[in-house]
């Protein structure tokens, strides 16, 4: 992971998948392993959970710069939005 927003979306898609593959529950019985199926949502809950507050990290840097540029202070954008090159519509490169 590159800590990137990008890297965020996939493996939440990634955890999305597991859930929906139920082949990945199955032990070698070929029978639904119910275990497997708790654990998998536990970390369902858990990648989520981690993923809310990453995102909630980013509401609010998003809205620190908003509010910056809205008071007109000149700011650099935080690498970890992902918009670093970003220039307002009909700005200067």
């Amino acid at each position: 992971m590159k800590n990137k927003m990008a890297d965020l979306h996939n493996a939440l898609f990634m955890e999305l998948e597991t859930l929906q593959d139920e082949d990945s529950f199955r032990g070698e019985d070929g029978k639904i392993d119910q275990a497997k199926v708790e654990l998998a949502i536990k970390r369902a809950d858990a990648v989520s959970g981690v993923a809310g507050k990453i995102m909630e990290l980013q509401r609010l840097q998003l809205d620190a710069v908003k509010t910056a540029f809205d008071h007109g202070i000149a700011v650099r954008m935080p690498e970890t939005l992902g918009i670093e090159d970003a220039r307002p519509v009909g700005g200067k490169p």
